[in-house]
């Protein structure tokens, strides 16, 4: 086969530009510090890349998560806390008010404690965070209604003032976040599930003290010491019942925030093992091309040299 000048320059032109873009290659990962840039530089990297990428957006997404169910959790359990204090304060006062020695005056006086505890016990039961009621089941948000704003519990009075009941008016739907794939956590606490004894619609915790109120006014001693300080009792133990869950279920979420940290950490260093540049390797690979680049400069310098005029001398 006969090989002409022409042949020669132009296989040195493309060894030339294929040396070229190798120095380049080198050149932009080291500006970069990246070793993959596009898919061809390394297609199973990349794959594998997206993969860790997915992992950790959505490891991401699962600790907001966790954070936002632990606010919550928080919150609930700053309001059981009080609950919990204010029904330990009225079952004190039910074993005062149970004395047959005390006059009217000062049972009034006790009733009227009473009263402001019911008003606070309900206060706490009305709790929200961040414009969201947290005893409510999922109807969190405060609405006004035919001039009424919507809270989860109202107190009813009779005619005379007095509290006599109470009205739930939240639901009994859980609220759910994924903490995990396919793991759904329910972190609230609904109004039955914390202020009812069977999760039904005696409300033990406002009932017993308004039982409590009502009995101190009549000067029902008996009554007070035979029914009202076991249900006020029973009331507290419900709500510390409920507070022990709510640390259950704090204790699984901070533990699973652990983990998710961990998991964020080493899928971070996988995902820099497969992109990030080994800057001492590629300092080599690039001084190495450089001079394969100027070798093939000076090659190309000595097979281009020889032209006509060289001959015509």
């Amino acid at each position: 086969m006969r090989v002409t000048q022409g042949m020669i320059t132009n296989t040195f032109k493309r060894d030339l530009n294929y040396n070229l873009r190798k120095l380049a290659k080198y050149q932009h990962q080291l500006a970069s510090e990246k070793r993959i840039s596009r898919p061809s530089d390394d297609p199973v990297g990349v794959v594998h890349a997206l993969r860790l990428r997915t992992d950790l957006r959505d490891i991401g997404i699962y600790a907001d998560n966790v954070d936002h169910a632990l606010s919550w959790l928080g919150g609930t359990e700053d309001a059981l806390f009080h609950a919990t204090d204010i029904l330990h304060r009225a079952s004190e006062l039910a074993v005062e008010g149970a004395n047959s020695t005390n006059p009217k005056e000062a049972l009034n006086a006790i009733a009227d404690e009473v009263d402001q505890l019911l008003e606070h016990l309900l206060q706490m039961a009305n709790s929200s965070q961040a414009g969201q009621y947290l005893f409510a089941g999922t109807k969190t948000k405060s609405v006004e209604d035919a001039g009424e704003v919507y809270t989860p519990f109202k107190l009813k009075y009779n005619d005379a003032g007095q509290p006599e009941s109470v009205e739930y008016l939240g639901n009994e739907q859980s609220r759910a976040t994924e903490i995990g794939a396919g793991v759904s956590f329910a972190y609230n606490i609904t109004g039955k599930e914390a202020f009812s004894m069977n999760n039904d619609d005696d409300f033990a915790a406002f009932s017993s003290l308004i039982e409590l109120s009502s009995n101190l006014r009549a000067g029902d001693t008996d009554a007070i010491s035979q029914s009202t300080i076991g249900e006020i009792n029973r009331a507290k133990d419900r709500l510390v019942a409920v507070w022990a869950e709510v640390g259950a279920k704090v204790n699984r979420l901070e533990m699973t925030q652990s983990q998710l940290s961990s998991a964020d950490i080493n899928f971070s260093n996988l995902l820099s093992k497969t992109e990030d540049l080994d800057i001492a390797e590629a300092t080599v690979y690039l001084k190495a091309q450089e001079a394969v680049y100027r070798a093939a400069l000076a090659t190309g310098a000595r097979i281009m040299q020889p032209t006509l005029i060289d001959f015509l001398r």
